[in-house]
Formats: C-alpha cells, sequence, structure tokens
C-alpha cells in the first residue's frame, strides 16, 4: 500500500479494523506500559508525605555474644506523585522500637521499647543514593533495651518543623529463626 498518511489511515478507517477485540486490548496494554511507571497524577509540591520501611528478614547478631542485637533499616522518605525518594533536609527522623508484634491500632498509644532520633543535620552518615533515590540505612541496636518478646515491631516517624508528623508502615522481624 502506497500514499500519504493520511490516506492510509482513512483507507483503514473505511475498511474497518480486523483486530479482535483481544488484539486491541493487546495493543492498549502494550501502549500503557511503554509509556513508563510514572502516576498520571501531576506531582505535587508538598513536602515529605510519605516514609517507606524496610528491615533485615531476621534480627542480627552484631557482636561476639549470643543473641540478637538489632536490626538492619532502610527508610526512604517520598512525597504522593514522585517517583524518587527525597533526602530530609529539616525535621526530625524517628526509629521506633515495639517488644512484640504490636497491631497497627495500638502503635500510637503504646510506648516505644527504644527510639532512635536524628535531626537531619545529623543524617549524613546514614545517607545513600540508590537507583530510586534518598535512602537513610541504619543499625538499630537496642543494647540495654533487650526485648522480651520474640519478635519486635518497628515504625519510622518524620516530624517536619511545621505541620503533622508523617509515619511509615509497621514491621515486624523476629529475634531468632526457629
Amino acid at each position: 500500500m502506497t500514499g500519504s498518511l493520511s490516506e492510509i489511515r482513512a483507507s483503514v478507517w473505511e475498511r474497518g479494523s480486523s483486530l479482535s477485540p483481544s488484539s486491541w486490548c493487546a495493543c492498549l496494554l502494550i501502549l500503557a506500559c511503554s509509556m513508563g511507571c510514572r502516576s498520571l497524577a501531576p506531582a505535587s509540591k508538598s513536602p515529605i508525605d510519605q516514609l517507606h520501611l524496610l528491615l533485615t528478614s531476621i534480627a542480627l547478631n552484631l557482636d561476639s555474644k549470643p543473641g540478637s542485637d538489632g536490626v538492619g533499616v532502610r527508610i526512604y522518605a517520598s512525597r504522593r506523585g514522585d517517583t524518587t525518594a527525597l533526602p530530609i533536609t529539616q525535621g526530625d527522623l524517628d526509629i521506633l522500637m515495639f517488644d512484640g508484634e504490636v497491631p497497627l491500632k495500638d502503635l500510637l498509644t503504646q510506648k516505644p521499647l527504644h527510639t532512635w532520633s536524628y535531626p537531619a543535620s545529623k543524617l549524613k552518615p546514614h545517607h545513600q543514593e540508590t537507583s530510586i533515590g534518598t535512602s537513610y540505612r541504619f543499625a538499630a541496636v537496642w543494647g540495654e533495651n533487650k526485648p522480651t518478646g520474640d519478635r519486635v515491631t518497628f515504625i519510622a516517624r518524620y516530624t517536619p518543623p511545621k505541620g503533622q508528623p508523617v509515619y511509615s508502615a509497621p514491621g515486624s522481624v523476629p529475634l531468632s529463626v526457629h
């Protein structure tokens, strides 16, 4: 078939499409995937409004004595609509540890067994750039605040200079493998 693009389009339109409905769906899926994974919503210009907490799968023995001493923690801060994690340049970042597996509804009313606090000015040693943006790595070593249960629950909290604190979803880690 030869001719201009508009002639070809008109010819296809007049004859109708020979694609089946499932072929149309496949084409639409390919088109959607080729556009990338970015949200269609525009990025907000609001401050950090999400925290993402990643933990090691079990508690770690970080010294020569038997028993677990802490957990590896990584935290990403982000803003809804953005595709990369953001650096924390102001405010405070806290890691809260609770003894046992604490239900989500009880986390904000129960007293943490241990809290690690980092003002933004002290986060540089924990800063690491990753393929998805800025992250912060910590070894949450509990020292004398040893958990008594068989699990610990962690939550991260970012407190901006103004506004409400932002909390991560909780994460729970077993203290030993049975």
